[in-house]
C-alpha cells in the first residue's frame, strides 16, 4: 500500500490502493460529490465536461472539486487538448480504491477530528446514494416492493464473549468476499448493489437500581 503523500507530482500511474494518512487529505475526500467524481473516473480517463454529464450536474459546480482532488493527490491529468481555444483537461482517478490510515482514527492526535473525518468520509457518501437511488427509483420505497429493489437496513444488538464476536467478524468478512466475487462485469446493466456491513464493540452504561 502506498502512501498518498509518495505519490511524484504529475505521475500518471494509476495504483491499486492509496492510504490516506493526513487530516487535511480525509477532509477533501470525505465530501459525497468529491467521491462521486472519483467513481466516476476509476476505470478511463474523462473531461469536466464528460464527468458533469454522467452526475447529471453543471460543469462550473465541478472545477472546484476537481482542483481539490488534483490537488491533494487523488487525481491527476492524463491528456490535455486545445477547444475551441481553451485547454480541455481529462481526468483519471490516482488509485482504483483508497484506504484510511488508522492513525488518524486515533482521537488522542487531534480531538477526535480524524475519526468524525473518516465517518463523514464512510457514512455520508452512502446516505446521498442511498437517497438518490430511492428519489429516482432505482429504490423502491412501496408497501410490496420488488425484493431486488428494496433498501434492506437493520440495527440490532447483542451482548456476547469476545469469542462469539470474533465468530461473527470471521463470517461477515466470509459474506463480504462471497458477495465481491459475485460480480458480473459482463451484465448490460447500469444497476449494481452494495453491501455494507458493519460490527463494532460500544460499552453501555449499566442499570444501578436504586437503593432503598
Amino acid at each position: 500500500m502506498t502512501d498518498l503523500n509518495a505519490v511524484p507530482a504529475g505521475t500518471t500511474e494509476v495504483h491499486d490502493l492509496l492510504k490516506i494518512t493526513t487530516l487535511e487529505q480525509l477532509r477533501v475526500f470525505a465530501d459525497p460529490l468529491r467521491q462521486q467524481i472519483v467513481e466516476s473516473i476509476l476505470d478511463q480517463s474523462k473531461t469536466v465536461k464528460q464527468i458533469a454529464r454522467e452526475l447529471g450536474l453543471a460543469q462550473t459546480k465541478l472545477y472546484y472539486h476537481i482542483n481539490l482532488l488534483e490537488e491533494h493527490g487523488f487525481i491527476h491529468v492524463t491528456d490535455t487538448r486545445i477547444v475551441s481555444g481553451i485547454i480541455e483537461k481529462q481526468y483519471r482517478s490516482a488509485a482504483r480504491s483508497f484506504a484510511i490510515s488508522r492513525s488518524l482514527l486515533n482521537p488522542g492526535t487531534d480531538d477526535g477530528a480524524g475519526l468524525a473525518a473518516a465517518l463523514d468520509a464512510a457514512l455520508e457518501p452512502l446516505r446521498a446514494e442511498i437517497q438518490r437511488s430511492v428519489l429516482d427509483g432505482t429504490i423502491e420505497t412501496g408497501d410490496e416492493p420488488d425484493p431486488a429493489r428494496r433498501l434492506n437496513f437493520h440495527r440490532v444488538q447483542s451482548r456476547m464473549p469476545p469469542e462469539k464476536a470474533l465468530e461473527f467478524h470471521k463470517r461477515l468478512h466470509e459474506l463480504l468476499e462471497e458477495f465481491d466475487k459475485a460480480d458480473d462485469s459482463s451484465l448490460e446493466s447500469d444497476i449494481e448493489f452494495e453491501l455494507v456491513a458493519i460490527l463494532y464493540p460500544v460499552r453501555r452504561p449499566r442499570h444501578i437500581a436504586d437503593e432503598e
